[in-house]
């Protein structure tokens, strides 16, 4: 069973997962994208790193271009070499699969999309996070057999973890 989180920004999503991953006690592989401390900036970068890493706010880390008045630049063949490696080395490596987050800059990155959807035909539990309002090949993902998708909410959030935790324990 994989799991893939969903809501409004900020609303806690990450902290869901991080709260998730401490009561599990497990370092997840795959991967995570994160903005840096300019987050509130018009003008900033999102980043991809391991997340079985520390963030890494390099260039070379970069996967999305966020510019004032400009719709977001999606860095395609980041998201195809890098995040795709990151996925596959977690399938060999991982008890956990991390996919923070899956969502609408990767529409055009067919490898990536391609590596995503048949990692969730893996037996390696994922714990993921689909873009609220994101469209297109994330349908695949949400209507997945394998794929149970929750709403996190300002209500459920501090009960979420541990429910998580619950559901997660034994396959890994």
């Amino acid at each position: 069973m994989h799991i893939f989180l969903t809501g409004e920004i900020q609303v806690g999503k990450s902290t869901v997962i991080a709260k998730t991953l401490a009561l599990l006690d497990i370092t997840p592989g795959g991967f995570r994208t994160y903005f840096g401390p300019d987050r509130k900036s018009p003008n900033k970068l999102l980043y991809m790193n391991s997340a079985s890493e520390a963030p890494v706010y390099k260039r070379e880390n970069a996967v999305a271009i966020f510019s004032e008045n400009k719709p977001p630049q999606p860095l395609t063949e980041k998201f195809d070499l890098f995040g795709s490696e990151l996925i596959r080395t977690a399938r060999q490596n991982s008890k956990l699969i991390l996919m923070d987050e899956c969502g609408s800059l990767e529409r055009e990155a067919f490898l990536f999309q391609k590596t995503v959807l048949e990692t969730l035909g893996y037996e390696t539990p994922i714990l993921g996070v689909i873009k609220l309002d994101s469209f297109g090949w994330t349908e695949q993902i949400k209507q997945h057999p394998k794929v149970k998708l929750i709403s996190v909410t300002v209500e459920n959030r501090d009960t979420l973890p541990t429910i998580l935790a619950k559901m997660l324990k034994p396959k890994i």
